[in-house]
């Protein structure tokens, strides 16, 4: 290894927000697999431990409440601008809701490549009467303004994107694809990949949907989805149960549709996991706290030590010449002569977790990432 590795677990090397943030990390060591399943922070699970045990008190349901309302403020903050926050019960459940209520005529474009997540949702809202699905090439993984800029017309309203693509770790250029679409064209982001630990122009988006069981660390059942104002006009809530509604026991005892709740609240299908929610609450508390340009910078550092291994194995390493500010943090690669299949066999023999995706091998550490998990991926490799 070329480069020295930063603890991340003494104060006089890193600030102390960040190391009261590891403190809280848990994983194996060998753990690179953060783009897939994130194992939560001890914060997380003793907030749901707690709020499961509220669930069993006489009256739970004030506390929790109170602590989604504090989750809501949490989760705008981190996407900042004037974003309303409501929360589903996963990323797809977000964007399932978001599309099936753009009532929009034209077209939609979905970059090539997409995750399903991202593609689905729209793919069965147009079969279903909404707008059409046209692709946009990518470059290797990459969505760019200019694939943008040659894929637009008068009857595109609208883009959805991945902000950083789950293959190759591409962070996409969100206030350029902002700029080239106008404001008139919404930009609807999932943005599970890198969410509170990586630098992202959400600010920019009209949409903003994040799981929280990878990257945030705070276990399933919960998801964040941020609408701004503009966009809620333009989202009908037709997948919204009752529990969107501003009275669901009031009229006519649910026999007609009574009037929407406020804000994105109107476009939930059903009641949101409390407990969950209180796991992402505290998730959330602890990306405040140490700050989303801090947590982004240790990762950008883990991601440099492990591209410098890669690089002196003679790995091929997907887009290893892109500029740091468009990287995230996953790496994807594959070493000469050997298929990517036989080197992730080698390494979970060795001790190491990570995934195929896409035809490469993907390494995706976290803020946490020890000396000891790369230099047993440099081992083993």
């Amino acid at each position: 290894m070329t480069r020295q590795f930063l603890s991340a677990t003494t104060g006089d090397r890193a600030p102390d927000e960040l190391a009261a943030y590891v403190a809280h990390c848990d994983e194996p060591a060998g753990y690179l697999n953060f783009a897939h399943v994130g194992p939560p922070l001890r914060a997380a699970v003793d907030a749901r431990h707690a709020a499961l045990r509220v669930t069993a008190t006489s009256d739970p349901v004030g506390p929790l409440e109170e602590i989604r309302e504090a989750a809501r403020k949490r989760a705008a903050a981190v996407i900042g601008g004037d974003v309303g926050v409501t929360f589903a019960a996963s990323t797809t459940a977000g964007l399932f809701a978001t599309a099936f209520g753009l009532a929009a005529s034209g077209t939609l474009l979905v970059p090539e490549g997409e995750f399903p997540a991202n593609a689905v949702p729209w793919l069965r809202a147009a079969a279903r009467g909404g707008p059409a699905v046209r692709r946009v090439p990518q470059d290797a993984g990459r969505i760019t303004a200019g694939a943008l800029r040659s894929a637009l017309d008068a009857g595109v309203v609208g883009l959805t994107v991945s902000a950083v693509d789950y293959r190759t770790g591409w962070k996409a250029p969100l206030a350029e694809l902002r700029e080239v679409l106008g404001p008139d064209r919404l930009l609807i982001v999932d943005a599970i990949q890198g969410f509170g630990v990586t630098e992202l122009d959400l600010d920019v988006a009209d949409v903003v949907v994040a799981g929280g069981q990878k990257w945030l660390r705070s276990g399933w059942g919960a998801a964040i989805l941020g609408v701004r104002p503009r966009a809620l006009e333009l989202i009908a809530p037709d997948l919204g149960g009752w529990t969107g509604l501003a009275d669901p026991y009031g009229g006519s005892a649910g026999t007609e549709l009574g009037a929407p709740a406020e804000g994105p609240d109107r476009l939930l299908t059903t009641n949101t996991d409390l407990e969950a929610i209180a796991g992402l609450h505290a998730s959330l508390g602890l990306v405040v706290e140490a700050g989303t340009t801090r947590l982004a910078d240790r990762l950008g550092q883990v991601v440099a030590v492990l591209l410098d291994v890669l690089r002196h194995r003679g790995a091929e390493v997907l887009g290893d010449d892109w500029p740091e500010r468009r990287r995230a943090g996953i790496v994807s690669f594959r070493l000469p002569g050997e298929a990517p299949e036989a080197t992730l066999a080698r390494l979970s023999e060795g001790g190491v977790t990570a995934a195929v995706r896409g035809g490469l091998l993907r390494l995706s550490p976290h803020v946490s990432t020890t000396e000891e998990t790369v230099r047993r991926f440099a081992d083993t490799l």
